[in-house]
C-alpha cells in the first residue's frame, strides 16, 4: 500500500471517531504513527492537507469552512467530517 493511502486512511480513522479540526486530525495522526512506530510516515505529515482534500474529492470526507484546495484547507477554520461510509 503506497504512503499516500495510509495517511488516507489514517485521517479517514481520525474521523470515524466524531468531526474533528484539522489540528486534530493532525494530532491524531501523528498519536497513531508514533504507536506505531512508522517513521516513513512521518515524512507525509506535509502532506496531510492534500490527503484530506483527496479523501474530499471522492466524496468521503467534507469541511464545514468548504475550502476550494487543500492549500486554502490549510488556514480555514472548519470542521472535517466523513460524509459517507466507505
Amino acid at each position: 500500500m503506497s504512503l499516500n493511502r495510509e495517511m488516507e486512511e489514517l485521517c479517514y480513522k481520525a474521523l470515524k471517531e466524531s468531526p474533528k479540526l484539522k489540528r486534530e486530525i493532525n494530532e491524531f495522526v501523528v498519536a497513531e504513527i508514533l504507536r506505531k512506530n512508522r517513521i516513513d510516515l512521518v515524512y507525509q505529515l506535509s502532506n496531510l492537507g492534500f490527503r484530506l482534500h483527496f479523501l474530499k474529492q471522492k466524496g468521503l470526507v467534507s469541511n464545514t469552512a468548504k475550502c476550494k484546495d487543500a492549500n486554502e484547507g490549510l488556514y480555514a477554520k472548519g470542521t472535517w467530517y466523513i460524509t459517507e461510509a466507505a
